[in-house]
């Protein structure tokens, strides 16, 4: 039984409960026909509703002939599409086919040539081993020279490492040579030049004076100061005069100004440092 063959079933069965429903009611109630039918819940208001029951079963009705009909056509097309698939697959059958007929063919072909070069490779092999014969001997005459050539390489290549290492050397001296100019240069001294007692390059400042000609400074042996080292004595751009160190601590020295080089009296706040710049 098809869909629409079902739906016509279901609408006979609600119609016949529905007009049994209205013959039980009917002879139940012995009721005025009239106040029967228009009474707003009466046969009239029931009909009308069957009537709207049977319009949208009607329409579903319609519906599922469409759908029926669209899956139809999708199953034609459907169809169609494997019939061509199976014509595509039959014509890739025959051309496989025809393509194993030609490799059988080239295979005999193989199989022709392929005796031919066994006689050929017959006669080649045991012309190899008369070859082969002269190549053994060769390759020993030929590794007594490599040997030899290896060990004269090993002795060229360890005098190449000696001179590059020697080069390396060189060159690392130049540019420590080269450094230590620049050094020199900066801090004005020369080869005759004694390094000893000669202090740092720093500046720092005079953080208190005494009466008894000394003075405290705001650097010490963290900066490289060291006692006996001598330090010049600055206000702005005048020279003041020269300390020798006589004390060290790590942040701060004590010194003693020398009178032959004072030019003026040495006040807190004054700069010192190694060289007057």
């Amino acid at each position: 039984m098809t869909l629409v063959g079902k739906i016509f079933t279901v609408l006979v069965l609600i119609m016949s409960i529905a007009f049994m429903m209205l013959a039980v009611t009917v002879f139940a109630t012995h009721r005025n026909w009239r106040d029967m039918v228009v009474e707003p819940d009466g046969l009239k208001a029931q009909i009308e509703e069957l009537s709207k029951t049977n319009s949208e079963l009607r329409t579903e009705i319609s519906r599922a002939k469409d759908q029926i009909a669209l899956e139809q056509a999708a199953r034609r097309f459907a169809l169609a599409a494997g019939q061509a698939r199976q014509e595509q697959l039959d014509d890739a059958l025959q051309r496989r086919e025809q393509e194993y007929t030609d490799l059988q063919a080239a295979h005999g072909t193989l199989v022709e040539s392929h005796a031919r070069n066994v006689t050929i490779l017959n006669s080649l092999r045991d012309e190899n081993e008369g070859l082969r014969t002269e190549i053994r001997t060769a390759q020993q005459e030929r590794d007594d020279f490599f040997n030899q050539v290896v060990q004269l390489t090993d002795d060229l290549n360890r005098g190449e490492g000696n001179l590059r290492t020697l080069q390396e050397q060189h060159d690392m001296l130049l540019v420590q040579n080269g450094k230590m100019a620049k050094v020199m240069r900066r801090y004005e001294i020369s080869v005759d030049t004694p390094i000893d007692g000669r202090p740092p390059r720093v500046d720092g400042l005079v953080t208190a004076v005494n009466d008894n000609d000394l003075v405290e400074i705001s650097i010490g042996s963290d900066d490289g100061l060291r006692k006996n080292h001598l330090m010049e004595v600055y206000r702005k751009n005048t020279y003041v005069g020269r300390v020798e160190i006589v004390m060290v601590k790590p942040d701060r020295a004590v010194a003693k100004i020398i009178p032959e080089f004072r030019r003026g009296i040495i006040k807190k706040g004054d700069r010192v440092a190694t060289k007057l710049s």
